[in-house]
C-alpha cells in the first residue's frame, strides 16, 4: 500500500503532532511504501529521506502569511498524486489552512482516493480575538470534516468535540489513541532527599506552567518544603515571562530551565523525576503523560479536556481546574511521602507498533469502503 501522510509543520521538531505523524510512518514504513508531504518553514531540503519514509516540504511564502493556504498548493499536490499514486492519504492537523486545502484539491483531482483526516484539536482559545478568528477559520476548515472518508480521534474528549462543534456523524470517527515507544513497567524509585519534579513541552499559555510556579511557590513558603527541585523543559513565547514570574516567587533556586532535550536524555531525565506535572488547560491527548506512566513516573494533571481520561490510570492524579496551587502541593507531598510509582497500566497506554495496526486496518476499510 503506498501511504502519503500529510502534515503543515515540521514533522523532525518536537511536538505531539509531530511524534504522531513520525512514530506513524516509522511503523507503517516497515510494511508500505509512505510519503510524507509539508510545509517548510524553516528552509530546510526540499526532500529527505528520515528513518525509511520520504519527507518532502513544500515552501510558500504567501502560505507562512496566509494561516497555512497555499496558492501554488494545487500544482503541489497534483505533482505528489501524480509521482507517488497513494493508495490513501492521511491529513493531519487542523490548525492551519494547509490541511482543508490539500484534502479540497485532492478530492477535485483524485476524487476516488480515500482521505483519512486527523484534526488533533483541542478547545483552548487564548483571546478573544482568537476565539473570533477561529469562528472565521471554521468556516473554511470545516471542509476538511465534510470531505474526509474518515476522521481518527486520539481521545473520546476530541471526538465528542468533532461531534459537537462540526456536526459529524460519529459513525464516521474512529477512536485510535496515541502509543507510546517507551516502557518500563518495573521501575523502582530511589526516594531521596530531595523532590524532583518535572515539566517538558511548549513554553506557552495553555500549558498552565504558571500554576506549576504558583503551586511550587505554595510547596515551599506555605508547607515549609525547602527540599524540592523542578526541572522545566521546553522553549516557547512564554518563557521570559515565567522566568519574571520565578524571580517575583522568589523561586530561582528551585527551578532548572532546559531547552528541548535529545529523545533519550529527555527518557533519563523523566525516568529519574518523582512527579511529573501538566495543569494544562486543554489536550487532545497527552502523549507526554502516557510516556511519563509508563517509565513509572507519576503524574499531576488538571482534569480537563483528554487529561481527565487518563486519571483513570494506575500513578496519575487530577486536580480540578484552575489548579489550587496549595492542594497541588499538598499532592506532591503525598505522593512523594508514599513512594508512589504509575503502573500497571491499561490498554490505552500501548505501542505504535499495536496503534499502527488499528491505522492499517481502517486504511484497508476505506479503500475497500471507496
Amino acid at each position: 500500500m503506498r501511504i502519503l501522510l500529510a502534515n503543515y509543520t515540521e514533522i523532525t521538531f518536537p511536538g505531539g503532532i509531530h511524534k504522531t505523524v513520525r512514530e506513524m510512518a516509522k511503523n507503517l514504513a516497515k510494511n508500505h511504501e509512505v510519503n510524507v508531504i509539508q510545509g517548510n518553514t524553516f528552509g530546510l531540503p526540499e526532500t529527505e529521506f528520515y528513518d525509511g519514509y520520504q519527507i518532502n516540504r513544500i515552501k510558500s511564502r504567501l502560505g507562512d502569511q496566509l494561516f497555512g493556504f497555499s496558492p501554488k498548493m494545487y500544482f503541489s499536490i497534483k505533482k505528489y498524486l501524480k509521482t507517488f499514486n497513494p493508495d490513501i492519504i492521511h491529513v493531519h492537523g487542523y490548525h492551519k489552512l494547509f490541511s482543508p486545502e490539500i484534502i479540497y484539491l485532492t478530492k477535485k483531482i483524485e476524487p476516488q482516493i480515500p482521505i483519512v483526516f486527523s484534526p488533533h484539536l483541542d478547545i483552548y482559545r487564548s483571546s478573544l480575538a482568537g476565539k473570533y478568528l477561529w469562528n472565521i477559520y471554521n468556516l473554511f476548515g470545516k471542509v476538511a470534516f465534510d470531505k474526509s472518508s474518515h476522521i481518527t480521534s486520539c481521545s473520546n474528549f476530541e471526538a465528542q468535540t468533532i461531534i459537537n462543534e462540526y456536526n459529524v456523524n460519529e459513525d464516521k470517527i474512529s477512536i485510535i489513541n496515541h502509543g507510546i515507544n517507551i516502557f518500563k513497567p518495573d521501575k523502582n524509585k530511589n526516594q531521596n532527599e530531595i523532590i524532583h519534579l518535572i515539566y517538558s513541552g511548549h513554553l506557552i499559555d495553555r500549558k498552565g506552567i504558571s500554576f506549576l510556579l504558583k503551586s511550587l511557590h505554595s510547596l515551599i513558603y506555605e508547607l515549609n518544603t525547602d527540599n524540592v527541585i523542578l526541572t522545566i523543559i521546553g522553549e516557547g513565547s512564554e518563557k521570559k515571562k515565567l522566568i519574571r514570574l520565578s524571580k517575583d516567587l522568589r523561586l530561582e533556586n528551585h527551578i532548572i530551565w532546559k531547552p528541548f532535550l535529545e529523545r533519550d536524555e529527555l527518557i533519563n531525565e523523566i525516568s529519574n523525576a518523582d512527579i511529573f506535572m501538566l495543569l494544562s488547560k486543554s489536550e487532545a491527548f497527552g502523549i507526554v503523560i502516557a510516556e511519563s506512566l509508563a517509565l513509572g513516573t507519576p503524574c499531576i494533571v488538571t482534569k480537563k479536556a483528554a487529561l481527565t481520561e487518563l486519571t483513570a490510570e494506575n500513578g496519575c492524579f487530577g486536580v480540578d481546574y484552575p489548579p489550587d496551587p496549595v492542594k497541588v502541593a499538598n499532592l506532591i507531598l503525598e505522593i512523594y511521602k508514599n513512594n508512589i510509582s504509575a503502573g500497571p497500566l491499561s490498554n490505552k497506554i500501548r505501542s505504535w507498533e499495536k496503534v499502527v495496526k488499528d491505522y492499517e486496518k481502517l486504511y484497508f476499510e476505506s479503500l475497500k469502503a471507496d
